[in-house]
This record gives structure tokens, C-alpha cells and sequence, in this order.
């Protein structure tokens, strides 16, 4: 056994018991303070569960993709947990693959109303294959129901998209870098100010609700150069974020705290490595391999479930 494979094994045993003592803690303190009779679950692909595999497979071999297949991501994780509280709590998952901070406001631009996220640069995803269809923006949709009585949880996960988007069709990305320091500052303010604008919206039509915005991490460790600007890219995100949730009163759960293990605890970010095999998909055969068409940015399992301990130590807390 490799010490890196070692130092993930440990790392992910105790992921696994603060997710466990979350589970504990949070039921008698949720209940305390009331879950409600409704979770609103808000975002991208990590909300509504995405895995890559799965998804291609079932599309190729239905022609369609039946959502409910889609039920160990982390929000499923803690809305389990908030059960504990509230056995007939309701869990409405908003959360759609592909969407950025500006098609959550704006909608999918050219694609129609039948589709969620796509925008200028972006694959559009049919709402057909939502947890929960909706008309309009997800905003639009989620507004509308944050302000029925017993929306008392809300958690978002939202502006990877955008960066993995800027990333793609500004920067050449991940064949090359070209994007200056000043384009990078500018497009992570331009993240920051549409989930300022977003959250400035929940919190208005849900005064009294708990809501918790649930971060990025970095699922490319070590690929963008110099090493280290990959982690430090996410962090300066991520700052910048928790301060505007902070503005509204929103909890922030930072999942590279624990994705990004090494690299965001003064550590190398090719530290960062066992606990990206651990929790993501990036590693096909256990090899970390980010040009495989078998790679996958989104969370294993086990990686949603780290998500859901986070985001329920957070939960507690705030």
C-alpha cells in the first residue's frame, strides 16, 4: 500500500465518521429548530446527483434518462438525515447538469423553455429528465416555492459551470492556458456577483429559512500550471463567495476542505490526489488520468456522501 493511498484511506475514514456523528447530531438539533416540511434543493449536476457513467449508459440504452435512478447525491444524503427530524419532510430537488450562475437567472437562451442550463457556451439538458420539471428558470421556480410556508432548508450549489465554461472557451483549457491573472479575477467577481444576486433573492422571498451555499472544489489537481493554481483558483472563489453568503445569512460548507485535502491544508495540491480518486470519478482504475473519456469531475458516492457531512457540520453550526 502506497503512503498516498494510505493518507486517503485515513482521510476517507474520517470523512466517513464526521458524516456519521453529522447524522447523529443533526437529527434532535434539526428538530429542535425545525426543519420545516420542505427542503428546497438548488443548483447544478452535484445537486441533482449526476453521475457520468450512469447517465450515459442509461440514455444510450432507454433513449431517455429516468431521474429517480439518480439517488445518492448529496442532497439525498442529507435530506435523508433531515428525515430523522421529519420522516414526511418533503425534498424538492431543483438541481439541473450543466447550469451556470447566469442560465439559473436567465434561463437557456436559445433552447427553449423545454430545457434548463445550455446558454452561449453550454450544453442545454432536457427538463424532462429533472427531479422536478419546471416552467421557467430555476430561479423563477425556486423563488415561487421558497415563499410557501415550511421552506424552512435550502441549500445551492452553483458556479462551477461558469468557471469550467471560462475555463474551456477563454483560457484553451485543459490542452493550454491562456488567460491572464486580470481575466481570471474578473470572471470569478462576475461568479461572485450573480450568486450575490441569487442568494439576495432567496433570502427575501424566505426571511426565516436556513439556507447553506455548498462550494467548489478542484477536480483537476496538479493540471493547471504553475501546481498550486488549480486549489488556489477554487480557494480565492470560494473566499469570495462565503463572504457574500455571509451577507445574507447563508451558511457556506467548503467541500475542498476535503476534496482538495492536501492542497487546502498547506499541503502540495498533488496531495490532493488520493482524495480526489476517493471522492470523485477522475481516476479510472484507480489511476488519477483528467484526459480519459472515463473521467468524471463529479463525486463518487462516497464523494457525495463527504459532501452531505460537510454540508451537515455546516448545517449544525450556523
Amino acid at each position: 500500500m502506497t503512503v498516498l493511498h494510505r493518507t486517503g484511506t485515513r482521510l476517507f475514514v474520517c470523512v466517513a465518521a464526521l458524516a456519521a456523528f453529522a447524522a447523529l447530531a443533526l437529527a434532535p438539533a434539526a428538530g429542535a429548530n425545525g426543519v420545516g416540511s420542505t427542503y428546497l434543493a438548488l443548483g447544478d449536476s452535484l445537486a441533482y446527483g449526476y453521475h457520468q457513467a450512469q447517465f450515459q449508459n442509461e440514455l444510450k440504452e432507454k433513449g431517455f434518462v429516468n431521474p429517480a435512478n439518480f439517488n445518492d447525491g448529496y442532497v439525498d444524503d442529507f435530506g435523508a438525515t433531515l428525515k430523522l427530524a421529519n420522516p414526511k419532510l418533503k425534498i424538492v430537488n431543483d438541481g439541473c447538469p450543466g447550469e451556470t450562475t447566469e442560465t439559473m437567472i436567465k434561463g437557456s437562451g436559445p433552447y427553449g423553455p423545454e430545457y434548463c442550463a445550455g446558454g452561449p457556451t453550454g450544453s442545454p439538458f432536457p427538463k424532462a429528465f429533472l427531479h422536478h420539471s419546471y416552467p421557467g428558470t430555476q430561479l423563477e421556480d425556486a423563488l415561487a416555492i421558497a415563499k410557501e410556508p415550511g421552506v424552512n432548508t435550502i441549500t445551492l450549489d452553483i458556479g462551477a459551470n461558469d468557471i469550467l465554461q471560462f475555463l474551456s472557451h477563454t483560457c484553451g483549457f485543459p490542452a493550454t492556458f491562456t488567460c491572464s491573472p486580470e481575466q481570471i479575477e474578473a470572471e470569478l467577481g462576475h461568479v461572485t456577483a450573480n450568486v450575490g444576486y441569487i442568494l439576495s433573492q432567496l433570502r427575501a422571498a424566505a426571511p426565516k429559512a436556513k439556507i447553506v451555499f455548498v462550494s467548489q472544489y478542484n477536480p483537476y489537481p496538479t493540471v493547471l500550471k504553475p501546481e498550486g493554481t488549480g486549489d488556489a483558483t477554487v480557494e480565492a472563489l470560494n473566499s469570495a463567495l462565503k463572504s457574500v453568503a455571509a451577507t445574507y445569512g447563508v451558511g457556506f460548507a467548503n467541500t475542498a476542505r476535503v476534496i482538495n485535502f492536501s492542497g487546502t491544508h498547506g499541503g502540495p495540491e498533488a496531495g490532493d490526489i488520493p482524495t480526489v480518486c476517493a471522492f470523485t470519478a477522475m481516476c479510472p482504475g484507480g489511476v488519477f488520468n483528467p484526459a480519459s473519456p472515463e473521467a468524471d469531475i463529479h463525486p463518487t458516492k462516497a464523494g457525495y456522501a463527504a459532501m452531505a457531512g460537510v454540508l451537515g457540520v455546516t448545517y449544525l453550526s450556523h
